[in-house]
């Protein structure tokens, strides 16, 4: 994001503002750029303190602007066309309506706005070895509150005017179990979408 700063609109002071859906306590802000303003969402009452405590351990060079307790396809709070980037990693799994998030992440985006996202989806090789440890594991992940999803195929109905889409697959050695797949991830969907005024949802 810090390489692609330079292209999103600002605010009224001249300052980038950063949307980080699901953000747990935090840990992407090192990729953001200096001086932005920070909101942070999660469904975690708890996120807050962790959020708040990560802030105040280290140096104030991002500013958080607020936590606001939802989920992604509840962003009443945030006004219309105010935010110069959503920040949705691994969030979109966890909501119970994707195509409702992604009309309010449009709804909240300034024009020329960008949505960055990484998501884990299921492999297009059924029946092959990574198929059948996604297939088990979807069992555990439904325990917190997250499931594999068509997140493609969603984004690229929505009405975002650009998208740029590229899969990645992280290596996955034999005597890795489902519990390190977990922490692995093995098939990735990342998406760079930007919305200009003539896509701005009514």
């Amino acid at each position: 994001l810090k390489d692609d700063s330079y292209d999103l609109p600002l605010n009224e002071e001249g300052k980038l503002v950063l949307l980080e859906l699901n953000a747990g306590g935090g840990t992407n802000m090192s990729y953001y750029p200096d001086g932005c303003i920070y909101i942070a969402t999660d469904y975690w009452e708890g996120a807050k303190d962790y959020l708040e405590q990560n802030f105040s351990d280290n140096e104030p060079r991002i500013t958080l602007d607020r936590f606001i307790l939802t989920i992604p396809e509840r962003l009443i709070s945030v006004p219309d066309n105010t935010v110069s980037a959503v920040m949705c990693f691994h969030s979109l799994c966890s909501s119970s309506n994707v195509n409702l998030a992604l009309l309010e992440i449009l709804r909240v985006l300034k024009p020329g706005g960008k949505m960055y996202f990484i998501e884990h989806v299921m492999t297009k090789k059924k029946f092959s070895r990574f198929w059948v440890v996604q297939m088990n594991f979807a069992i555990q992940m439904s325990f917190w509150d997250c499931h594999f999803g068509d997140f493609r195929s969603h984004i690229e109905r929505v009405g975002f005017s650009e998208v740029n889409i590229s899969e990645l697959v992280l290596s996955f050695k034999r005597n890795q179990n489902a519990w390190s797949y977990a922490k692995l991830i093995t098939t990735y969907i990342r998406l760079c979408c930007q919305m200009r005024r003539s896509c701005i949802v009514e």
